[in-house]
Order: C-alpha cells, then structure tokens, then sequence
C-alpha cells in the first residue's frame, strides 16, 4: 500500500466572504475554486457600476442646451470641466475633466436631462446650468458620499 500525501487547506477572503479552498496534492488551487473567486468577483463589480439607471427612459435632445463647454469649481474649490460634443438624438459625446482625472464616455441622455461619464453625473438644471455629482469613496472607511457642484455652459 502506497503512502497518501496529506492535503493541506487554506483560508482566503475575497470581497469581505471567506472561502475554504482545498490545495490539491501538487499545491495548486482546484481550478473550480480559482473559476469561482473570478466569476464572484466579476458579478459584484458589475452590478455596482451600471452606466444607464433601471427604468430611464431616452427621448431625441435639443443639442443646443448640452452642447459645449461646461465648467465649475467642486466643493474643495479645485476647477472642473465637461465638454460635450457630437449630440444626436439622445446620445452624446462627453470628457469629464476634474482634480481626480480624466474620464469620457459615449453617453445616453435620458428624458430626465441627466447622463453619467465614470464616477461622476450631469444633470441639465436650466439653460445654461447644470449639476455635476461625484460619488467620493473615503479611502479609510470605505464610505461613499455624493459631492454636487454647479456648472454653468461656457460661451
């Protein structure tokens, strides 16, 4: 009779769960056990980050109230801005400009005025006005807020 190596286990957390994963006799993760930590990790962040809202609905824009150059100052006083170009119909050409970075997007704009480039939302308040809305994660608590500022359409 043979002598049968024993299996060894270990403990690894992904995304705040803990997970039991069985190191087969060679040391390498089942390839099942790796399959699944991917595809969780994949599902979670999917469902979080969806560019269009559940239920919104989409209607052709006037181009002249979206069109140009917005800018701002955000709640720490640092400048920002949103160029939109290309408006046909409900869509949208965007770059979102600000202290964070730069972030653009093919947009959709809905029948509510509003559209969303990253981590960041427009919405048309007038003519020539609009809010822009950042989610800001605090890199200690993990928490999430809303900062708002107005932006004003640059002649």
């Amino acid at each position: 009779m043979g002598w049968d190596a024993p299996r060894s286990h270990t403990k690894l957390t992904t995304a705040g769960e803990d997970q039991n994963i069985s190191l087969q006799q060679n040391g390498d993760l089942a390839l099942s056990s790796i399959m699944s930590i991917l595809s969780s990790g994949y599902s979670s962040a999917a469902q979080s980050q969806s560019l269009i809202p559940v239920g919104a609905k989409f209607a052709n824009v006037d181009p002249t109230q979206y069109q140009g150059k917005w800018t701002g100052k955000d709640v720490n006083g640092q400048p920002f801005s949103m160029s939109i170009t290309d408006v046909k119909g409900y869509r949208a050409n965007a770059v979102y400009q600000s202290a964070n970075g730069l972030q653009s997007a093919r947009v959709f704009i809905t029948t509510k005025g509003t559209f969303r480039v990253g981590d960041s939302s427009f919405t048309l308040t007038g003519t020539g006005q609009a809010k822009i809305s950042t989610v800001v994660t605090d890199p200690t608590s993990g928490n999430q807020s809303i900062d708002s500022a107005p932006a004003t359409l640059s002649t």
